[in-house]
């Protein structure tokens, strides 16, 4: 068997992957990335909406009533926090600050429920403010947009590879972990050594540690581009939103004689919730797909065209004439719907985050930065002892 020896290896090659790499690349450490054959670096990033959000996708809200004050604004700055080091480190450190845009980030309140909710994140102090709009919500801090995904992608990557990251296409088979560091077997046969495991591929956590499958729960959303010819530059700016209590989201750019409304969601029309079941587009039916353009042409159509200036919605658009792809996303959440990170395993050489499902890019990144920590410190300031995977296996005994 051939054996190959490294300082960390990433399992998945998502956003986080990507970050934990650009990060832990700093500090000369010998790096390794394993993806599935059939992926690219970041595609994950290139297949969504190519956008760093400053808060939870839910109302915050929820994770009040959920989880307690405390925790839910230490989970909506966890987003601004990743948004802010992005902002101020990551793209300087590429090169790409004029391949990424400020944007305002709306939260829509379509329905009396949903409106209360987020006057009440008003209220709670949770980075949001009423506009002139009725039932529109403006987030207190921007939004930022890729104008170019495989332009950052391209940019990423080859700094990684500049930094010797080494990238390996192959399927994960085991890993293991001792007082000596962790060993991974890959389905050709090759063993990699490593002082630290990263997993960061959210749907291989539950099939490589068995004790993980009862806690982790696949959950599915979907994501929808139509596009319109319109010559008209009437686009200064990209508009980011989210509608539907967090079920959907979506960005509206126009780029040349082009203008794109790229949705995620809502997941609620798939089956399931779109949880508890690992979904692909063979599973979707034709029926359900023609559930959720419905919604987009019924629901959040009008109220777009509405609340806001959109002359190329208006004359009753056909948007099943403007599809141009449609998609299904994975990820995973934990059971009891507070995310994970930090250490998987029992000796702190396995370390992770899943549970961010939709929140995605921006806390994918501070979640990088707080497991770099980790392994540079054993510990880090950022992480709040709620997140970590241990909750679950605390056992208290009674005297």
């Amino acid at each position: 068997m051939e054996i190959q020896s490294y300082d960390v290896v990433i399992v998945g090659a998502g956003p986080y992957a990507c970050f934990s790499a650009f990060f832990l690349s700093q500090q000369n450490f010998n790096i390794a990335i394993i993806h599935p054959e059939n992926t690219v670096p970041l595609d994950t990033f290139i297949d969504t909406l190519q956008i760093c959000w400053p808060s939870l996708n839910d109302p915050p809200t929820r994770a009040n009533v959920a989880h307690g004050n405390e925790v839910a604004k230490y989970l909506q700055q966890f987003c601004v926090n990743g948004s802010n080091i992005f902002f101020q480190n990551i793209l300087n450190t590429l090169d790409e600050n004029q391949n990424w845009l400020q944007i305002p980030c709306y939260r829509f309140g379509m329905q009396n429920f949903e409106f209360q909710e987020l006057e009440e994140a008003v209220k709670l102090g949770f980075n949001l403010d009423p506009t002139n709009e009725p039932n529109i919500f403006k987030e207190q801090f921007n939004s930022l947009q890729c104008l170019d995904g495989n332009k950052f992608q391209k940019s990423l990557i080859n700094y990684l590879l500049d930094k010797k990251v080494k990238f390996i296409k192959n399927k994960v088979s085991s890993i293991s972990e001792n007082n000596e560091g962790c060993s991974i077997t890959l389905a050709n046969k090759v063993k990699l050594n490593a002082e630290i495991i990263i997993l960061a591929n959210s749907l291989k956590i539950s099939s490589l540690l068995e004790k993980y499958k009862e806690i982790l729960v696949p959950m599915s959303d979907c994501l929808v581009e139509y596009c319109f010819n319109f010559e008209e530059k009437i686009f200064s700016n990209p508009i980011s939103f989210r509608a539907a209590n967090g079920h959907l989201a979506g960005t509206i750019f126009q780029s040349d004689q082009n203008i794109y409304l790229k949705l995620t969601g809502p997941r609620f029309l798939l089956p399931s919730a779109g949880a508890g079941i690992s979904l692909d587009e063979k599973k979707i039916t034709a029926e359900n797909w023609e559930k959720i353009i419905n919604y987009h042409s019924n629901v959040i159509l009008p109220f777009l065209t509405m609340h806001f200036n959109l002359p190329f919605l208006e004359n009753g658009v056909d948007l099943r004439k403007k599809l141009i792809a449609k998609k299904i996303i994975i990820d995973c959440y934990p059971c009891d719907e507070l995310p994970l990170l930090g250490e998987f395993g029992k000796l702190g050489k396995i370390l992770g985050s899943t549970g961010w499902l939709a929140t995605g890019f921006s806390a994918g990144i501070w979640s990088a930065y707080i497991t770099h920590e980790l392994i540079m410190q054993e510990k880090s300031y950022f992480l709040h002892s709620r997140l970590h995977p241990r909750r679950f296996f605390t056992r208290f005994i009674k005297s």
